[in-house]
């Protein structure tokens, strides 16, 4: 595969908000080729990576997706948004959301901590609503198709407040879609999948020449639902620790 024009392939159908009909990649090392370059070209015409996202966090979508470990995908700072804001419908493909909990590094993370590394590390807790361009109906995505779409990123919403720090309690997070409840978890799952995201991406990220660094921010995955919603006006994430976010699609 020539990963160059397939990346800018794949970056000029993305900037039409329209899926790529030759978008085939055979394997996840492809995927994560093809990131990195559409990465190259959206920092070369002047985006901004703030950090990752971590998705895949559950055995049971690894075994879904025929992987054995996480994904990852990068953040860019035009597709963070404060709690509240009004976005238009336009911007994206059919959406879909997911509430979950992210992380603003203080120091570097070194790239194999430990669990007190790892919690030290966090400077900032909160909620956020991650967005996903999701135009699947029949089949998702295979996994490389998924690394190379980025996690099917299309941005996220930050949480008014938040805590100073990570530790491992039981949390509760609650997903509402136009005023109905869509999906709630509570125990210590949530902030043991931070945890567990935190030192997987630490530890992946060099191999591919990267690392963790201050003022990253990791959206670290969820253990509730991705949610299809592309008809959805209003979304908000509830946490009883971490936050509330809430958005409004035009």
């Amino acid at each position: 595969m020539d990963i160059a024009r397939a990346a800018a392939r794949r970056l000029e159908h993305f900037d039409r908000r329209e899926p790529d009909p030759a978008a085939v990649v055979s394997d996840p090392e492809q995927g994560y080729a093809i990131q990195a370059e559409v990465a190259r070209l959206r920092q070369e015409r002047g985006e901004v990576v703030i950090g990752y996202k971590v998705g895949c966090t559950s055995p049971a979508t690894q075994r879904q997706m025929g992987i054995d470990s996480p994904i990852f995908g990068r953040l860019y700072e035009g597709e963070r948004w404060s709690s509240g804001v009004a976005l238009p419908r336009e911007r994206f493909l059919p959406l879909a959301f997911e509430g979950e909990i992210a992380v603003r590094l203080g120091p570097d993370l070194a790239a194999a901590p430990d669990g007190e590394a790892v919690l030290a590390s966090v400077e900032h807790v909160f909620a956020v609503i991650e967005l996903h361009h999701f135009p699947y109906r029949e089949r998702g995505p295979t996994a490389a198709e998924l690394i190379a779409s980025n996690g099917v990123h299309a941005g996220f919403v930050v949480a008014d407040g938040g805590a100073g720090v990570l530790e491992d309690v039981p949390t509760n997070l609650s997903i509402e879609i136009d005023g109905e409840e869509a999906a709630a978890v509570s125990g210590p799952e949530l902030t043991r999948t931070v945890a567990a995201s935190l030192a997987w991406l630490a530890r992946e990220l060099p191999s591919r020449g990267e690392r963790l660094l201050g003022g990253d921010t990791v959206l670290c995955g969820t253990v509730a639902p991705l949610l299809p919603a592309p008809e959805a006006r209003e979304v908000a994430v509830t946490t009883d620790r971490f936050g509330a976010v809430r958005c409004t699609i035009e």
